[in-house]
């Protein structure tokens, strides 16, 4: 007779999964389908805004589509070609001003977040992230069977380092730091990290997936430290969201490590595609400056509507507390056709909406319609 299988262990598993996923909603909402949304309003799915999921509007997406098809005249797919993934590490190298074999290259930062989360992490281990932040942290660390603890920012988002540092334990293999922050837009300094990390047993990962956007970026100075990483990716400033790359900055001893354990995480196509993007950046730079000038417009723009407390930003998003319920103006914009991200009730905050700049004319109907609900 053949045994019979007992699933018990996968269903608890996944009640587990659901109840975790739903425990996160209060911090990152839920994104409305944009051809039923349109199809509801009786607008065409161009008329919506998608102002939620800070997408860079600001890339030229034929310009994208332009380099692809020349990065893929020059790739044979039926072939392995380890030459590229040295040449992408080179390139990558003179962009961010740091030694090649200190790069690591993935499908996107958070595929490096979750490896760097299993390689380190095991079960009765803690990580520490500052809160507000990125929910994804938590997700990983928690299917890894770890437990992630959290420190709040200070009144002022300042990084609390001292309190940071009073959680660490020799448990504690893992401090996430987002620069600049997702949610709140503000980066942190060299100082505060570089403390963090001589001062704990920790790995410091810095998550710069916005870093573009603000006023420098720690990967130079992260090569010389044994417990930092950087994380960034081309999701944001390059307007790759669809193609799934990413890339980390670590000290050559750690950082030739990761690739020895991951060394096929990019196709061919994505590192040469990324090599030709990085030999035109001057465009790309171009698109990076339009943002920030937009973004300064639509701060101003924001706090001149009554009832609105605006976080300054370093990213490609705002994030406002408007005085009346936030989550009737979100509900108010949606009828409208225009997407914002309710972040609901963010400690030392309260309950927030967080807008993408997108294009002059996105910001201009957002404003003039908040101005009208608000």
């Amino acid at each position: 007779m053949g045994r019979k299988r007992n699933l018990n262990w996968l269903e608890r598993k996944l009640e587990a999964l659901r109840s975790f996923e739903g425990s996160l909603l209060g911090y990152v909402g839920s994104s409305p389908d944009v051809k039923q949304l349109a199809t509801r309003l009786g607008l065409s799915s161009s008329e919506v805004l998608r102002l939620g999921a800070n997408e860079n509007f600001f890339v030229d997406s034929n310009f994208l589509n332009e380099v692809f098809l020349e990065a893929l005249d020059g790739v044979d797919l039926r072939l392995y070609d380890p030459k590229a993934m040295v040449e992408l590490r080179e390139a990558l190298g003179v962009y961010v001003r740091v030694p090649p074999e200190c790069l690591v290259v993935g499908s996107g930062s958070e595929q490096l977040v979750d490896f760097i989360v299993k390689f380190f992490l095991e079960k009765g281990d803690n990580g520490i992230s500052i809160e507000p932040s990125f929910f994804m942290y938590e997700k990983r660390v928690w299917l890894s069977g770890a437990t992630l603890l959290t420190v709040p920012l200070k009144k002022n988002l300042f990084l609390d380092v001292e309190g940071i540092l009073e959680k660490v334990t020799q448990k504690t293999k893992l401090i996430f730091v987002c620069s600049p922050n997702n949610p709140t837009g503000n980066q942190f300094g060299w100082n505060e990290i570089k403390k963090l990390a001589d001062e704990s047993p920790a790995i410091v990962v810095v998550d710069e997936a916005y870093a573009e956007f603000g006023d420098y970026s720690l990967c130079p100075l992260a090569v010389n430290e044994k417990n930092v990483v950087v994380v960034r990716t081309f999701s944001k400033a390059f307007g790759l969201a669809g193609l799934r790359f990413g890339y980390a900055v670590a000290h050559k001893g750690l950082a030739s490590v990761f690739s020895e354990i991951i060394p096929y995480t990019v196709s061919t196509i994505t590192a040469r595609y990324v090599q030709k993007l990085l030999g035109k950046i001057e465009v790309v730079q171009k698109w990076i400056d339009m943002v920030k000038e937009e973004r300064e417009r639509l701060a101003k723009g924001l706090r001149a509507i009554n009832g609105m407390e605006v976080l300054d930003s370093k990213a490609n998003f705002i994030t406002f507390k408007p005085y009346e319920s936030a989550e009737h103006i979100h509900k108010e914009l949606l009828e409208k056709g225009i997407i914002v991200k309710d972040l609901g009730d963010l400690p030392l905050i309260g309950h927030c909406l967080r807008v993408t700049v997108g294009l002059p004319h996105m910001n201009d109907r957002f404003l003039k319609t908040l101005s009208e609900i608000a």
